[in-house]
């Protein structure tokens, strides 16, 4: 079975790359045809969850995501950098050096998608 890694880079700039890389992990999700999907906010994307969490349309899709099962991750480099460390605790969005899970993650056969 397939492993999927969405790493999302972009933040409310790019509004329809935000929502689309959530409702597709969502969806691959619920297709439950792949082994494994994790989800990064990586980059500007740590900004997305304090951008949206009281947003009508976005805040309840990303709740979705967070007790979905999918693992959600954020770079706390990222988000020390971009003054996003307390709203991704408050989120409960758990934090750590991503770089390597990523390149673990190639290494152990996921496919990477980003936004």
């Amino acid at each position: 079975m397939a492993k999927l890694a969405i790493v999302l880079l972009s933040d409310m700039k790019d509004p329809v790359k935000v929502e689309m890389s959530m409702r597709f992990a969502l969806v691959a999700k619920q297709q439950n045809r792949l082994k494994d999907i994790r989800f990064f906010f990586f980059g500007p994307g740590v900004r997305v969850p304090g951008q949206i969490e009281n947003d009508p349309n976005l805040g309840p899709l990303l709740q979705e995501l967070l007790t979905s099962g999918i693992a959600v991750l954020a770079c706390i480099y990222n988000a020390r950098g971009l003054g996003e460390e307390e709203t991704l605790k408050r989120t409960e969005i758990q934090m750590q050096a991503i770089g390597a899970d990523l390149v673990s993650a190639v290494e152990r056969g996921y496919q990477l998608m980003s936004f």
